[in-house]
């Protein structure tokens, strides 16, 4: 039961991913949300590592290392 949700929750996302290529990135967190600019829920980010787990297209860790992250990790279910 388990990998057959994983393999329609990947399959849905392969079919949107495109669709999804660069929304909602850092520093946006969604239609009409306070920004990171504003909110300033992220700490002083210089010679961190980051992780981001669902990172689709890694648009929030550019933003992460553009706000001085030394290290990005990013990890998705979807290949695309």
């Amino acid at each position: 039961m388990y990998n057959e949700v994983i393999n329609k929750n990947r399959k849905s996302w392969d079919s949107m991913a495109d669709t999804w290529f660069g929304a909602t990135a850092l520093p946006v967190y969604g239609c009409l949300a306070p920004t990171e600019t504003e909110l300033k829920l992220f700490p002083d980010l210089d010679g961190k590592k980051v992780l981001d787990i669902g990172c689709g297209s890694g648009h929030s860790l550019k933003w992460c290392g553009d706000n001085g992250a030394s290290e990005l990790w990013g990890i998705d279910l979807s290949p695309k």
